[in-house]
């Protein structure tokens, strides 16, 4: 803000007056009194970032049943801020719905609320706050998003570690450091779910490394957490950094007095750094089970970890752990780190656990209990299952899956061949005992080292999988190391993008096109430049099963011939047996009827072909047929000089007839006479494109020659008019939609809505430039839905998404394409 005086100033006035942004900074000299100030208005610059591709790094994934009961789904916490629900069917992920949250996701955790068959999630990002998310009917539902710190991904703030009570009555989101909030579920009255303000677990110098709710039944909820308190700096005696003791803590959430207090701990081996919980309560005896370098151990308050260093008592080992197979050839003062562990309930109260190392090597980890107290536990055996990538989360679902979100490269998901394997190298908790019985050393935790590890822990060779079997695959481009931009195949219109990937063994190089994913079945050779390709499909009584209407005949259009391909078995080619005159290029052909007829439109005529025999409709004197159409039961062709005459098939007869002429009052480009509505014998308009730049929807009713008309802003290159199911989900109710697509001369597509009742085309368009190239359209079948194919530099897809309700539209990721159709038969059904 510049004052009256310095605007006064000869210096200053003269630089604003010869900026280009004076009109904005200098105002009125009416305006400059002694006693206001004068704003000066600044210029932003706006950023907007736009994906080309979803991240495909995974922080952490979870296993549950979100949208509804008995549905196996994986809750995936993506880089950028994502989260993704997939559900597993038929040995797939298929994706239900995906969260764009902008921001950056920390944390996700399952929760199953009392009372409820589904489950919800509750996730922790860097907003300061936690969010508890509803996946009901597969759309995603913010419940409660409470709020607690400063924004940012702080050491001080929660949000690094979630943890949650296994009957859904408490939360817990701890920070790196000090830091812990419990939060308090349940319902209202109106059965609604609520969550309470939170409630205090605060530690000074405390530092976190792992939460983990436990299974404590109906009693108090339990959270065990990794910690270790550092000493304080002021402190006349400092501590070394060794002599610091990791604790494993128990923090009981007292329902009652609504209070949170630190119940028991006990000293963990030094490099635990990950922590799961055991089924408690009338499943299994509780605890947890702590993942280290070169062992697992179990730890609760029942097991006795104090060591006896009294000289007048018996030496006793008290605590449970085990060392885990090594591979051969591994360095012997080397150590190994577990990095996660995930238990998995079975039935009838039965569980394993699964353990992988820093290598990817997976461990199965069998707890055993005293066949007395079945809430005692007397060992662990640790068996060496598979070798997998390193993951960052390990998901066992009801239906014998394991899904690996690999902390590089893709994410795979495996079925179990199986689970009991007793001929596999193993290491139980009897042999580490009695190591330590025979050893000298006095204290438990000085035993428990990596040499000694070595020393007990069985061999095995590395190998490929032999106790599970990759069924799936989710591409994952992450982490990417390398990139170069650039048309490097040599004949493709946008540039691909080159990455290098991963990490390691696991490491590629992948190349990215933008558009959708083809797969090219077959490649013949033509004896010249094709103008046109038709496909003829199965007409008569007896189409097959399911009534599929596959393809009988493939057409092929040239210059000065027609080449008709019978598809069977093999594809052959057929001559004048087919009843086509092969003499003269094809402007249109389709099945005709329903007793094996077709119709073929050349330039000199309209040929019906039924039962062998062959009728034709000669144009007259030296008029040329320019552009046709065709669909099951109507025929339409446009004449030189703007005339256009209407064909229609008599179901009495089965003759093809001629019902009415019209003159168009300008040449005609383009011409279509749509697809039959289900349930009806016949289309109700045509769409006409003209040269001087208008398209016009025809009625087929003689009765009726009304038509809807709309001027374009260049020569239409091709028109088609399609039946689209809008769905479930539209607000239409899942009505049939007439779309009218009009390709244009310069290279731009526009959609349109036409009224299904009168015709009239609905305004305003939606315009899409393709490419340099005039657009050819095509009408097309994806995944037995009606889709629309568009040919310009690059060929297009265009669909209603059945998910969204959406209109989509996107490039294919192939050659640019000349001419395109629908193809159906036994091999190929869509």
């Amino acid at each position: 803000t510049l004052s009256p005086q310095e605007l006064k100033s000869e210096a200053i006035k003269d630089k604003l007056t010869k900026s280009k942004y004076r009109n904005i900074f200098m105002p009125p000299e009416s305006s400059l009194s002694n006693n206001e100030a004068v704003p000066v208005t600044a210029i932003a610059m706006k950023l907007l970032d736009v994906r080309l591709k979803q991240s495909g790094a995974i922080i952490e994934s979870t296993i549950g049943e979100f949208t509804a009961s008995g549905r196996q789904e994986l809750a995936l916490l993506r880089g950028g801020g994502t989260l993704e629900l997939f559900r597993i069917d038929k040995g797939q992920a298929k994706l239900v719905s995906r969260l764009e949250t902008r921001s950056v996701l920390r944390c996700l955790a399952m929760i199953r609320l009392t009372g409820d068959k589904r489950d919800v999630l509750a996730v922790g990002a860097d907003g300061g706050a936690i969010s508890v998310i509803d996946f009901k009917e597969g759309k995603a539902k913010v419940v409660h998003c409470m709020e607690f710190g400063k924004t940012g991904c702080r050491r001080g703030t929660p949000g690094q570690y979630l943890a949650t009570d296994p009957k859904g009555r408490a939360v817990m989101i701890s920070a790196i450091e000090k830091r812990k909030l419990v939060y308090v579920l349940n319902r209202d009255a109106t059965g609604k779910p609520t969550i309470a303000s939170p409630l205090e677990a605060h530690r000074t110098r405390t530092l976190t490394f792992a939460t983990v709710g436990l299974d404590n039944g109906y009693d108090n909820p339990i959270f065990a957490t990794l910690e270790l308190q550092y000493p304080d700096t002021e402190d006349t005696v400092h501590e070394s950094a060794e002599e610091v003791e990791k604790q494993l803590a128990y923090y009981e959430l007292d329902l009652g007095l609504n209070h949170v207090s630190r119940r028991w701990a006990t000293v963990a081996h030094r490099s635990a750094n990950c922590l799961a919980a055991v089924p408690g309560g009338a499943d299994g005896p509780g605890g947890v089970l702590v993942g280290g370098e070169d062992w697992i151990e179990y730890l609760h308050e029942s097991v006795i970890t104090k060591s006896s260093e009294d000289t007048n008592t018996t030496k006793v080992s008290h605590r449970i752990l085990s060392a885990f197979p090594r591979r051969y050839l591994h360095p012997v003062g080397k150590g190994i780190l577990i990095t996660k562990i995930t238990v998995h309930r079975q039935k009838k109260s039965k569980f394993f656990a699964l353990a992988q190392n820093e290598f990817g090597d997976v461990y199965k980890v069998d707890v055993k209990l005293n066949p007395e107290d079945k809430t005692k536990v007397v060992g662990l055996t640790v068996s060496f299952l598979d070798i997998l990538p390193l993951a960052n989360s390990l998901n066992v679902s009801k239906l014998g899956m394991l899904f690996v979100a690999a902390e590089f490269g893709d994410h795979n998901l495996y079925q179990f061949e199986r689970i009991d394997i007793p001929d596999s190298p193993s290491c139980t908790s009897d042999q580490s005992k009695e190591a330590y019985l025979k050893s000298n050393a006095k204290n438990e935790i000085d035993f428990y080292n990596t040499a000694n590890a070595c020393h007990i822990a069985c061999k095995f060779t590395p190998s490929i999988l032999k106790n599970l079997r990759k069924v799936y695959t989710m591409d994952s481009a992450a982490p990417t190391t390398g990139i170069l931009v650039g048309e490097l195949a040599g004949n493709e219109v946008s540039p691909q993008i080159y990455t290098l990937n991963g990490r390691g063994p696991r490491s590629s190089v992948r190349i990215m096109r933008h558009g959708a994913a083809v797969t090219e079945l077959a490649v013949s050779d033509l004896p010249g430049i094709p103008g046109g390709i038709f496909t003829i499909a199965e007409n008569s009584e007896g189409m097959g099963d399911n009534n599929v209407a596959n393809d009988r005949f493939i057409v092929v259009s040239f210059a000065d011939a027609t080449l008709v391909l019978r598809v069977g078995e093999t594809v052959e080619e057929v001559g004048k047996e087919s009843g086509f005159e092969i003499s003269s290029p094809t402007l249109a052909c389709n099945a005709l009827g329903n007793d094996g007829g077709m119709v073929q439109v050349h330039p000199l005529g309209v040929r019906h072909i039924q039962q062998g025999k062959a009728k034709q409709w000669n144009c007259a004197g030296l008029k040329r047929i320019e552009y046709a159409s065709a669909n099951e039961t109507q025929v339409i062709i446009a004449l030189a000089g703007g005339q256009v005459t209407y064909f229609e098939l008599n179901p009495e007869t089965g003759n093809l007839t001629e019902v009415f002429t019209r003159d168009m009052g300008a040449d005609v480009c383009c011409l279509d006479v749509g697809t039959l509505p289900p349930g009806k014998s016949k289309s109700l308009f045509a769409a006409v494109g003209c040269r001087d730049q208008t398209v016009r929807i025809v009625s087929l009713d003689s009765k009726n020659l009304s038509r809807g008309t709309t001027q374009l802003g260049s020569r239409p290159h091709s028109v088609a008019l399609q039946i689209m199911t809008s769905g479930q989900i539209s607000r239409e109710g899942g009505h049939n939609d007439t779309i009218l697509t009009v390709g244009l001369d310069d290279g731009s597509s526009l959609r349109y809505d036409v009224d299904t009742v009168n015709g009239s085309i609905k305004s305003p368009p939606t315009r899409r430039f393709l490419g340099a190239r005039p657009v050819s359209i095509s009408r097309v079948y994806l995944e037995s839905s009606a889709s629309t194919l568009l040919l310009s530099s690059r060929p297009w897809i265009s669909r209603l998404d059945p998910t969204s309700g959406k209109h989509i539209m996107a490039p294919l990721s192939y050659v640019p394409l000349d001419h395109g159709c629908s193809f159906n038969s036994e091999v190929v059904q869509d």
